[in-house]
C-alpha cells in the first residue's frame, strides 16, 4: 500500500568521545522519577554500577579498595560483591549465609563495581524488600523499595561525634556493628562526616589542600609514591563522594577515598613533582592543613596546561559542527507516498535547503552532510562522518507515513533522542534503523547492539543537553516558515 508521507526530524547531541562504553539507565522509584542515574555498559551482558543504584535507595555501601571487595547493609542482611567472582555472598540477619551465583563475573572498571543486571535483579527480587525491573530497551530501571525499611548503621562512640561507620572483619566476613542506642550513636548520613568537604587554595610557592574536619584530627599519616600521594586519618568518617572527584586546575588532577575500617584513606594524584608536603592542623577551625611546596617552574607549567585545557574543552562545547543527515537513499527509498513520492528524495531536499540556511544566517558554523545526492550510505558510515568532523548536533531527516489516501496530517515532529527518554523516540529509532538490512555483512557488525542501540551507539549524548534541550521549540516554530 502506497502512503502519505510527511517530514520528520531527528535530532541526535553528539559527545566528544563518541564511542564510549558507558551510558545511564533513567529510574523510576516507586513509581516517580528519580534525578540521578545509574551507570552502565554493555559487554557479554548489562552491567550497572551497583553504588549508583545504592545511592539513589539511600543504602549504605563500604568499598574495600585493597581486596575490591563492596559491602551492601540491606535491611535484610549484609551483602558483599567482590570485583571478577560470579557469587553475591549473603550473610542474613538471622546469620544464615547465602552463597548466589550468576552467571558473569562482577566487574570493576572507572573505580566502580560493575555487577551483571540480571543477576543482580534475580538475586535482589528473591531475597530482599528491593524489587527491581530493569528494561534494557526502554534504558529504564523500576523499583519498589520503601526507604524507611533502611537499615541504620550504628555504633556506640566514646566521643560525641557526628558520624559513625560500620567495620568488616576480613578474616571472616562478619560485620562488627552495635545496635546498641544513645545519645552518642548516630545515624550516618552525606552530612554527618568527620571529613565532610574540601578546598584548593594556591599560593606563591605551592598549593593549600584544606580538609574540612568536624573534630580535631591527633594525627595524619602520609606516604608520597611517584605522583600519588596517600594519607590515612584514624578514627574518622569521610564523605566518599565528596572526596571523589577530578580536578580541572592546579598540582592535584584528582581526589579518592574510602571508608576503611575505623580510618579515612585518601589517595591524591598528582599532575607533577612537588618539593616537599607537610601536614598541618588548624587548631581554631579542626581543618588539615596539606602543604604542597612547589618550584615556580612547575606552577607557571601547571596554568599552561590548565590554559590549553579550558580553551580545548571550550572549543568543544562550541555548537561549531552540525551534521546533517539525508535519511535513505540509493537502494533504500524509504517510504513511498500515494503518488509515487520518494521519501529519500523528500529527506535530501529538505537537508540541502536546511543546510544552505544555516550557512547562510551562522557564519561561524559549518555544516556537513552525510549526503549530498542519491547515494546509499551505510548507518555506520554516517556515524563516522559526524566523528571524523568533530560533529557537535546530528540532524537525522525522515518523514513519517500514513495509509490515508490523502492523508489531512500535516507539520512537522522533532525527536530529542535520548536513551530511555520516550517511547516515541525509541519506536523511531527502531524503524529507522531497520535500514542496516540493506548494508552486506550487517549481522555480524551489528551483532552486539539491540535494535534501538544502533543509532545510540554512534551518536550519544553528554555534553551538548543544555544548548540543543529548546531545539525542538525552535524547530516548530520555523520549520514551516523556512519549508513554505
Amino acid at each position: 500500500m502506497k502512503k502519505t508521507i510527511l517530514p520528520i526530524l531527528i535530532v541526535f547531541c553528539l559527545n566528544v568521545n563518541l564511542f564510549a562504553q558507558l551510558y545511564s539507565f533513567s529510574v523510576n522509584l516507586n513509581g516517580k522519577p528519580s534525578q540521578s542515574m545509574v551507570r552502565a555498559y554493555q559487554s557479554n551482558a548489562t552491567y550497572i554500577a551497583i553504588e549508583d543504584l545504592l545511592n539513589i535507595l539511600e543504602i549504605p555501601f563500604k568499598f574495600d579498595a585493597e581486596i575490591l571487595r563492596g559491602q551492601v547493609f540491606i535491611n535484610e542482611g549484609d551483602l558483599f560483591i567482590t570485583a571478577y567472582n560470579p557469587f553475591l555472598f549473603f550473610v542474613q540477619a538471622n546469620g544464615n549465609k547465602i552463597s548466589y551465583q550468576m552467571l558473569q563475573n562482577v566487574d570493576y572498571r572507572y573505580g566502580k563495581l560493575f555487577v551483571p543486571a540480571k543477576g543482580l535483579s534475580n538475586f535482589l527480587n528473591k531475597y530482599t524488600s528491593i524489587q527491581i525491573d530493569i528494561n534494557e530497551k526502554a534504558f529504564l530501571i523500576n523499583i519498589r523499595y520503601n526507604k524507611s525499611d533502611r537499615r541504620i548503621i550504628v555504633q556506640k562512640s566514646d566521643e560525641k561525634v557526628s558520624s559513625t561507620t560500620a567495620t568488616t572483619s576480613k578474616s571472616d566476613i562478619t560485620t562488627n556493628v552495635s545496635t546498641q542506642t544513645s545519645d552518642e550513636t548516630i545515624k550516618t548520613t552525606r552530612t554527618n562526616f568527620d571529613l565532610y568537604d574540601f578546598a584548593i587554595e594556591e599560593k606563591a610557592n605551592g598549593y593549600i589542600f584544606r580538609i574540612k574536619s568536624k573534630k580535631q584530627i591527633k594525627s595524619v599519616s602520609k606516604n608520597l609514591s611517584g605522583n600519588f600521594l596517600y594519607l590515612r586519618i584514624p578514627n574518622s568518617t569521610i564523605d566518599t563522594e565528596r572526596f571523589n572527584t577530578e580536578l580541572n586546575t592546579g598540582i592535584i588532577s584528582s581526589v579518592n577515598s574510602i571508608q576503611n575500617g575505623n580510618d579515612a584513606d585518601l589517595k591524591i594524584t598528582l599532575r607533577d613533582k612537588i618539593q616537599s608536603q607537610e601536614i598541618v592542623s588548624e587548631k581554631k577551625t579542626n581543618d588539615i592543613l596539606l602543604l604542597l611546596h612547589v618550584s615556580p617552574e612547575v606552577i607557571k607549567k601547571i596554568k599552561e596546561e590548565n590554559k590549553k585545557r579550558l580553551e580545548a574543552k571550550n572549543k568543544n562545547s562550541n555548537l561549531d559542527v552540525i551534521v546533517i543527515d539525508a535519511g535513505h537513499g540509493g537502494r533504500d527509498p524509504g517510504a513511498i507516498g500515494y503518488r509515487g513520492t520518494k521519501e529519500k528524495d523528500v529527506n535530501l531536499g529538505i537537508a540541502l535547503k536546511l543546510g544552505k540556511l544555516i550557512e547562510e544566517k551562522l557564519n561561524n558554523v559549518k555544516v556537513i552532510y552525510t549526503r549530498k545526492d542519491d547515494q546509499f550510505v551505510e548507518l555506520y558510515r554516517r556515524g563516522q562522518i559526524a566523528n571524523e568532523n568533530n560533529g557537535k548536533l546530528f540532524i537525522s531527516i525522515h518523514c513519517n507515513s500514513t495509509d490515508e489516501r490523502p492523508g489531512t496530517s500535516k507539520g512537522f515532529e522533532v525527536y530529542l533522542l535520548r536513551p530511555g527518554k520516550t517511547e516515541d523516540a525509541i519506536r523511531i529509532a527502531e524503524k529507522e534503523n531497520s535500514v542496516i538490512k540493506l548494508e552486506e555483512g550487517y549481522q555480524e557488525r551489528y551483532k552486539h547492539l539491540s535494535d534501538e542501540n544502533f543509532i545510540l551507539t554512534e551518536w550519544r549524548r553528554l555534553q551538548m543537553s543544555s544548548i540543543v534541550k529548546n531545539l525542538p521549540n525552535w524547530f516548530q516554530k520555523n520549520l514551516e516558515e523556512i519549508f513554505q
